[in-house]
């Protein structure tokens, strides 16, 4: 879940640059931009694909270079100090705490779908990274196979997640001051995990038996995501929108989204 949320929190404050003006880099000023809207019946169709680049091009920028200005450090490689997973699978309990782990590959994102419908202000992502490679300094595992046969280690650790892909349908409204662009809500979040890799030493007595507790985490893992993901995907939707909202509000975008939306 946490890597649901690094990739949404991206996502939506990637137009912070060190001005609150987000698009004050644009290559025209917004002038150019109104009188586009204004003489040209394709305009619309132009700017919001222009605003959706520049959007991409923040994001990745703010991923290699993080943000002083809201306190963000770079998110590739993405340090957590400490991570906790806990699975009560029923035939398979684990307990799995990862230490001074780094998170790496979120900035080779690849944007499949980035869609902005004005008639609702609704913006759908559809992204994919290709690689996230979730390397431990250490890691402690503790848990049972059927209650009785005793799963535990103690060691390095390295897990690589393929393909993990995300798509949700974020509602934009206007903040109470008439400057910002926030998040209103966030709908049909869903995430895939389709290959997951462990690569674990110092399980029980390390050699073979690595290889086995590998493929009891991989097996797992990938199954509990797989049962749990709506419960996962509610609970990162209810984060992403308390943490991002105070941010968005010290933004001045919702200029920006005025110019595009249908003439009443």
């Amino acid at each position: 879940m946490k890597i649901v949320l690094v990739l949404l929190f991206a996502a939506a404050v990637a137009a912070a640059t060190t001005s609150p003006n987000v698009f004050e880099d644009q290559q025209y000023p917004l002038e150019h931009y109104e009188t586009l809207l204004q003489t040209a019946p394709e305009g619309r169709n132009f700017l919001i694909n222009t605003l959706i680049r520049q959007l991409l091009e923040f994001l990745r920028n703010l991923i290699s270079n993080g943000n002083d200005l809201f306190g963000i450090p770079p998110l590739d490689p993405l340090k957590i100090e400490n991570l906790h997973l806990e699975i009560p699978a029923g035939l398979i309990n684990l307990k799995l705490n990862l230490t001074d782990a780094l998170v790496t590959g979120i900035g080779a994102f690849k944007a499949h779908r980035t869609h902005l419908d004005t008639s609702d202000i609704s913006f759908d992502i559809d992204i994919s990274v290709p690689e996230l490679k979730i390397s431990a300094g250490s890691y402690q595992l503790d848990g049972d196979l059927l209650t009785a046969i005793p799963i535990y280690g103690d060691g390095g650790a390295e897990f690589i997640i393929t393909d993990f892909r995300f798509k949700a349908k974020l509602f934009l409204k206007q903040s109470d001051d008439g400057k910002s662009a926030i998040l209103d809500r966030i709908e049909n979040l869903t995430f895939e995990i389709p290959k997951f890799k462990s690569n674990i030493t110092g399980a029980i007595g390390g050699g073979d038996i690595d290889k086995i507790v590998d493929a009891v985490l991989e097996e797992v893992i990938i199954g509990y995501v797989n049962r749990f993901r709506g419960a996962i995907s509610k609970i990162a939707n209810m984060a992403v929108i308390a943490i991002l909202n105070p941010i968005l509000e010290q933004l001045d975008t919702w200029r920006w989204i005025a110019m595009i939306l249908p003439r009443a």
